[in-house]
Parts: C-alpha cells; structure tokens; sequence
C-alpha cells in the first residue's frame, strides 16, 4: 500500500491532520486506500488534459460526460497518494449534498445578484469542463474544499450568480452549509476555518482510520492493541473475561474495511 504514502500508525501525532476534516474529506482519505480504486484511477488518467491556467484557476477538461472514476462516484481527483489537506477531488453533486448548485448570468442580466469575479478570490480553484455538462468549481486552501456545479455562463467570465432557494429535501443542510462557505468566500476571498463544516465524527474517524491503517501495514491484533494503550498495557484487557479492547479493534476494523470499500459515500 506504499502508493497511498499513508501515516505511520504507530504514532497518534501522525493523524493530527485529521482533526477538521470535513465529511467530503473523510471520504477520500478512505476511499484512497483502496487498492481497486487506485488501479482504476491509473488507468482513468488519459481522460483528463490539463486546458490551462487563468490567474489562480488551474483549468482541466475530461473526455467524456460521465469520467471513469463515477463508479467511484468521483469525477475526478489527483492522486491517491495525496491526503485530504492536499488532493483535489471532484465528487459527483448528486451523491454530495455539500456541492453548490449555482446557475451563471452574464453581468447585462436584469437580477438582483450580487457579481462575482473569479479573480477575485484569493484562495486556489480548479475548474472541471466536462463535455455538454455544466462547469464544475473547486476552491481549496489548507486542506479545506468547497465545490460548486455552475450551469449557465462561464465561471471564468465576470457573472452573476444564483442558487435555488428550495433545493430537495435531502440536500437542504448541505446546500445551506455551503451557500455560508460561499457567501464567506465571496467576501473575504478566502476559504475561512470556520466556514468549512468539521465532521463531528471526527475523532471516532481517526480512531478506525489508525486500526486500518496498521491492518494494511500487516500489523497483528496484538500490535494494534499495544499502539492504542501503550507497550505492554494491553495484554489484561486483550485476555480479560471481557475482551473490550479486542472487541474495540474488531469492530473499528471491520467499520474502516467498510468505508474503504463502499460506506464512503
């Protein structure tokens, strides 16, 4: 697993990276150690070209409508070996509710929108084209993300910008969450700590996420257990009547086997 440069399980400092993970972010730090989907992300490489760059945007195009790695439901990301505080990831709006749905109008449009300039914004962006597809918009800025899907003018022109004020039921916090981090964005020119939503989970996250890690290093249940209380504090509670500790490795195991493979989502 040495291509998913992963942390050295043994030591708990080695997480601390994780600490404001947002759910999005949780996602791929799971779904990057799994080694189907590393093999599928190298052969996915051809579809994307690199369009250019304009002032802080980077600009990517796909080959095709629905890319490869949808399976994944990604629509892009860079490389595996890459963390959450570092990769780009494209998710596809419809499995991620935090994706803001905007639709652009030229600047002559007769709206009460405030206009918004790309150029403006401080913080680094990735722009996705995907063909007869509307544009997708990544910010990033210290391990913190906020995606957008943008139909209607291009995103690298000045514009205005609208969102729908009803969207579905099950996007609502999300598409609320997001429309704050935007707003924020928008004002500052930068993508704020405290505008990116940390996953409460976060630190049951990290606990699953070492067990994982140190089950794909081909550490034994006695090494974990060692790790997590401490050399040689383990050995009572791993061979007590109530096993808790051995109970507690099975069951974060068998939690980070499943948000490898499929939970992520």
């Amino acid at each position: 697993m040495s291509d998913q440069n992963l942390p050295a399980w043994r030591d708990p400092r080695a997480y601390d990276y994780t600490a404001r993970l947002s759910r999005r972010e949780w996602a791929w730090e799971f779904l990057r150690r799994n080694q189907n989907f590393v093999e599928a992300w190298r052969t996915s490489q051809l579809e994307y070209g690199l369009a250019g760059y304009d002032a802080g945007t980077t600009m990517l195009v796909s080959r095709y409508e629905t890319p490869r790695l949808s399976e994944w439901g990604l629509l892009y990301s860079s490389a595996p070996d890459q963390n959450a505080q570092l990769a780009i990831v494209f998710w596809l709006p419809e499995l991620c509710s935090s994706v803001l749905r905007m639709t652009a109008f030229p600047m002559s449009a007769r709206i009460d929108a405030t206009p918004f300039l790309l150029r403006d914004i401080s913080c680094a962006s990735v722009l996705l084209d995907v063909p007869s597809g509307p544009q997708h918009l990544l910010f990033t800025e210290k391990g913190r993300g906020l995606q957008l899907l943008v139909e209607g003018e291009e995103v690298v022109r000045p514009v205005r910008l609208l969102t729908n004020a009803a969207p579905m039921p099950e996007f609502v916090s999300g598409q609320l969450r997001a429309l704050q981090c935007f707003n924020e964005l928008r004002l500052t020119g930068r993508l704020c700590p405290t505008s990116v939503q940390r996953d409460p989970l976060s630190p049951r996250l990290r606990h699953v996420l070492r067990v994982l890690d140190a089950d794909l290093a081909g550490a034994s249940r006695d090494d974990i257990g060692d790790a997590l209380l401490g050399e040689g504090c383990a050995s009572e509670r791993w061979q007590g009547s109530g096993r808790a500790l051995r109970d507690y490795v099975r069951r974060a195991l068998r939690r980070g086997q499943d948000l490898m493979r499929r939970s992520y989502r």
